[in-house]
């Protein structure tokens, strides 16, 4: 006889010859089926052994018949809203947006603007701004309390030149409001052909500035060096890319062999990027010791650490408001190792670490926040930066660069 279960669906035991199995219709079969690849698809296991008995009957195994049935227990309201939305809707709804709009909703859940889920050509734009040029405005931005924030601009970019600063909230690109929700969205419409131009809209102190940017270049040469007066070298890390460490190293040991007799090192306005980039670079400048360590959920540290090996040039950190995340890395390694003076004003504070995994099946990817990171000695830098050993204040007001000129005076 047919009986309803906890789970909602029409079900009964086979007493026949298919002992220690369950008949389920078809119809809902398929639909509690398509939950639990989902399920599975996420990390989940799942195999079964089914077949119709009778035209509209399935019969599976009791084991699987619990799984599926504790799946769709789960998501049985999911279900509900699913069918009433679009069984009620005054119009056909693209079934393609609207379970993307789920994929969203659920890693917005934790609350946390650094873990998304990403369609497919979200995922290839982070992809492009990561390890390849495109054309854009130059900017690097977080989401900070829903708005996307300026973390720095990038050095002769559109967006620098234009007067885009660290701290500025992005309002809208070319008239089309964005919040902290649409990042991705907002990043793309700054990006597009060689040339073109593009109207940002940004706040600062409660004024909305409307500013029409032509979109250039953005390469991914991301150091660049020179000499100062005094035997001075002058090293600046505009981001960490894939070949940041062997660049810098190439500037670094130029420099120890011509002889300077120190070294400033600009990670002004840089707002970080791959993680061991910037763990290479640190093991460069520190003797043996911690350089960070991670920790997850469960409390589990993976630790990166330095060698004996280190440039035995003395050396000044720049820092800013604009330093952050892979930058901060480095500079809290510094300051806590003592391997060099830090000098400028605190540091962003953004102190986590995203994994980012495309999906098996091409349509998209996951990033999610999973480890935090803390300075050798333990001290949090999320939400709370690097603070300098010597404090400069760099404004608008400053003829001369005055954080560079203390660094200048400490080496001499």
């Amino acid at each position: 006889m047919w009986k309803d279960c906890k789970g909602g669906f029409g079900m009964s035991e086979d007493n026949g010859s298919s002992k220690g199995k369950i008949v389920i219709k078809k119809r809902s079969f398929v639909m509690i089926l398509v939950l639990v690849l989902l399920a599975g698809a996420l990390g989940g296991a799942f195999s079964y052994n089914a077949y119709v008995t009778k035209n509209d009957f399935t019969l599976i195994k009791t084991e699987d018949f619990e799984t599926i049935n504790g799946v769709y227990s789960k998501y049985a309201k999911l279900e509900m809203l699913y069918n009433y939305l679009n069984e009620r809707y005054y119009k056909e709804i693209d079934q393609g947006d609207m379970m993307t709009s789920i994929y969203k909703g659920l890693f917005a859940s934790p609350g946390d603007p650094y873990t998304s889920y990403l369609t497919l050509e979200e995922y290839e734009d982070l992809m492009v701004t990561a390890t390849g040029d495109f054309y854009g405005i130059g900017v690097t931005m977080e989401v900070i309390d829903n708005e996307i924030v300026v973390v720095s601009t990038m050095d002769g970019s559109p967006a620098q030149l234009a007067g885009i600063k660290t701290g500025d909230v992005i309002v809208s690109v070319d008239g089309v409001a964005y919040g902290g929700e649409k990042f991705s969205e907002a990043a793309s419409a700054m990006r597009g052909e060689l040339n073109t131009s593009v109207t940002v809209s940004y706040r600062r102190d409660g004024v909305v500035t409307d500013v029409k940017l032509i979109r250039k270049k953005i390469t991914t040469q991301s150091v660049y060096s020179e000499m100062l007066e005094g035997n001075i070298g002058y090293i600046r890390i505009t981001s960490f890319e894939l070949a940041t460490a062997e660049d810098f190293e190439k500037e670094l040991r130029n420099m120890e062999v011509s002889g300077v007799s120190g070294l400033v090192i600009d990670l002004r306005n840089n707002g970080g990027g791959i993680v061991d980039s910037g763990v290479a670079i640190a093991d460069m400048l520190l003797p043996e010791g911690t350089i960070v360590y991670l920790e997850d959920r469960k409390g589990e540290r993976v630790y990166e650490n330095s060698d004996a090996d280190c440039t035995s040039v003395p050396y000044v950190l720049l820092v800013n408001g604009g330093t952050a995340s892979t930058s901060e890395i480095l500079a809290a390694a510094v300051k806590d190792n003592k391997g060099g003076i830090i000098v400028g004003t605190n540091t962003f504070g953004k102190g986590i670490v995203q994994s980012i995994e495309k999906l098996s099946d091409n349509s998209g990817a996951l990033r999610i926040t999973v480890q935090q990171y803390f300075s050798p000695d333990g001290n949090v830098i999320h939400e709370k930066g690097v603070q300098p050993d010597y404090e400069v204040i760099l404004t608008e007001e400053s003829e001369t660069d005055v954080q560079l000129e203390k660094a200048i005076e400490l080496l001499k």
